[in-house]
């Protein structure tokens, strides 16, 4: 992806909201005449009309107004974030006063940053460990060792990051704590992609960015790598993240598992108060059963030297107990089965949007203009090899530039919106258009009629003939009207991010409209000579499809958009949901238990150009039994 310009925004608001934009530009634009004047200042939308908004777009070439297209249009999207994983983009965000956080584990306010989660499902998933009874109750007496954290972030290929699994049994009562957010919280830095794996393929850069340039921005020195021996990683980096952001006030980051969460770095402010303080009953507390039988050697049970049970040694009594116990473990995996899939739903509903949180598009902060990266969404790396330390240090500058203010997602244009808009309008006549050029069954002429069947009241909508106005620029047609029309911005331009945002939704749609209007223009003729039953076409035909076929081809490459490649494999029933498989830890292939030596993963596959998995195109419907059968160990 051949770098296009190096944008930069500082944004300085006053009570009277005057914006003041300095914009920096690289040597392939530094001769253009008249750009400064045109985007140094915020523009109205009412100013940007058909035949002059053209001269208010900056250049950006096609891959990177695609990648940064798909940054917007996957935002906050649960599987969207999953299947384009390596996200390269902080976006400034809000959480609305009012807001429920929810976390599970000590009674007491935590003194330092931690996690919250917005679904009370994934935090009681989350939090909830409790004793297993009979055979089960062995698994409990494992003990993990403390991770080294890789700050390097340089392990081979999909080699999960070291985490503990969450230990599962006898320790005391947690519990479940509520809070709500008290004003906006409008200091938030939104990390897109799966940002919360636990894989080294590039998922965490982001975080591992800010956090380098962090240490070395407050001269943490050795000892915080030391101190960070004892922590897992991305605990060390949200360390130096809420370190760092404590001068502009930074409330925290926000992150994707299966569900959206929080890295809030202080409990104690007058933007958030706990509501609620609840301890969590074990199910088997519930149910009235006693304590587990304790299964050691000094209470006579036959352990052997790994731990388990010695079988043939065990007494008709000691049996007895463990069947019964077995039986109460069999109940009480029900429960946990079904919690786990409580949790999946809650997650699965944030695949159209994290309501919960706003975006402030206008200081939206991107490596994609800034350095070559990879237009291959599953391939990308914000830490690439272009982006050098001096690139790492002015993009934490930007971001610390955008910090001091507050952030205002209603004085944002709302860029989802319309980029949502375009996909919704445009994949399905795309995904039909492409099928049918290659279809096996179809004749030229069937695919001729089959694809200006879709291609022809399109172009009809935007044609005018000039005799139909004595003044052609007077009103609106053709190809460009349509571009203007699909990605007319909805307020004034303001910053240069929204500019850039802009100019990459322009790019992007005309490509759109000129594959359709040229491939209807290349196909139409076909379907003429056929209703005149003229043969002038035969010997043109099949070149025409040929080209067509290329076209929309190289167009669905190209925009990579998940509406044309992915979906559900049927449609899930009332007891169903299209799962996307996530990167973290959660109940169906997790961090936690990813075998890289295992080439089929649930609902991945191993890629062996990229050198690394991938989540399948078809999604598969999932349910309570498939977490029985497929959970992580």
């Amino acid at each position: 992806m051949r770098v296009s310009l190096s944008i930069h925004t500082l944004v300085v608001t006053s009570a009277a909201t005057i914006i003041l934009l300095l914009i920096s530009f690289s040597a392939l634009l530094a001769d253009k005449n008249g750009i400064d004047s045109i985007i140094s200042r915020p523009v109205s939308r009412n100013k940007i009309v058909w035949d002059n908004f053209n001269n208010y777009t900056i250049d950006i070439d096609l891959d990177n107004s695609t990648a940064i297209f798909n940054s917007i249009l996957n935002a906050l999207k649960q599987g969207a974030s999953d299947i384009h994983p390596l996200g390269v983009s902080y976006f400034p965000a809000v959480i609305p006063q009012g807001t429920l956080l929810y976390r599970t584990g000590s009674s007491q306010i935590p003194e330092s940053f931690e996690w919250l989660a917005f679904d009370h499902e994934f935090s009681y998933n989350f939090g909830s460990k409790y004793k297993s009874y009979g055979r089960k109750s062995l698994d409990d007496k494992s003990h993990f060792k403390k991770p080294t954290p890789n700050i390097d972030n340089d392990m081979p290929a999909n080699t999960p990051i070291t985490h503990p699994p969450p230990k599962s049994g006898h320790r005391s009562r947690d519990s479940f704590l509520t809070f709500r957010a008290t004003r906006d919280m409008n200091k938030f830095l939104y990390l897109d992609g799966a940002s919360a794996a636990k894989t080294s393929t590039g998922e965490m850069d982001s975080q591992k960015l800010l956090a380098d340039v962090a240490k070395v921005k407050l001269k943490l020195g050795d000892d915080d790598d030391k101190n960070g021996g004892n922590m897992m990683v991305e605990r060390l980096y949200a360390s130096r993240i809420c370190k760092w952001g404590k001068q502009f006030g930074l409330d925290g980051i926000i992150r994707v598992e299966i569900g959206f969460e929080v890295v809030l770095c202080d409990f104690f402010t007058d933007s958030i108060e706990l509501v609620s303080n609840i301890t969590m009953e074990a199910p088997g507390t519930l149910l009235g059963l006693p304590e587990p039988t304790l299964l050691t050697k000094d209470n006579g049970w036959p352990i052997n030297e790994e731990g388990g049970l010695d079988e043939d040694k065990l007494t008709e009594e000691q049996i007895a107990i463990l069947d019964r116990e077995d039986y109460w473990q069999q109940i009480l995996e029900n429960y946990k089965l079904a919690q786990s899939y409580n949790w999946l739903q809650a997650g699965n509903s944030h695949d159209s949007g994290e309501k919960r949180v706003k975006l402030d598009y206008r200081n939206f902060i991107t490596g994609i203009n800034r350095t070559y990266i990879s237009p291959d969404p599953m391939n990308r790396r914000l830490l690439s090899h272009g982006m050098t330390w001096e690139k790492q240090l002015k993009m934490v500058d930007d971001l610390e530039t955008v910090l001091k203010n507050d952030f205002d997602a209603n004085e944002s244009i709302d860029w989802q919106q319309v980029f949502e808009e375009i996909d919704n309008k445009f994949s399905p006549m795309l995904k039909v258009m492409n099928n049918t050029l290659s279809h096996p069954d179809f004749s030229e002429e069937d695919m001729a009629i089959h694809v200006t069947k879709y291609t022809l009241n399109f172009v009809a909508r935007f044609f005018a003939n000039k005799s139909d106005s004595a003044d052609d620029t007077q009103f609106g047609y053709g190809r460009e009207f349509a571009v203007y029309q699909y990605s007319k911005p909805l307020k004034t331009l303001e910053t240069s991010s929204d500019f850039l945002i802009w100019s990459s939704s322009v790019r992007v749609v005309r490509e759109i409209i000129n594959v359709i209007y040229d491939i209807h223009e290349t196909l139409l003729p076909i379907v003429t000579a056929v209703a005149h039953n003229d043969s002038s076409m035969d010997t043109t035909k099949k070149q025409r499809v040929d080209s067509s076929r290329e076209k929309i081809n190289n167009l669905v490459e190209t925009l990579k958009w998940i509406s044309l490649n992915y979906k559900c494999e049927h449609a899930c029933d009332w007891d169903e949901i299209c799962f996307t498989p996530s990167w973290g830890p959660g109940p169906l292939a997790g961090g936690f238990g990813f075998d890289h030596n295992n080439k089929e993963q649930f609902g991945k596959h191993y890629d062996k150009s990229r050198g690394r998995f991938l989540i399948n195109e078809s999604l598969q419907c999932v349910k309570i039994d498939t977490i029985q059968k497929h959970r992580s160990p």
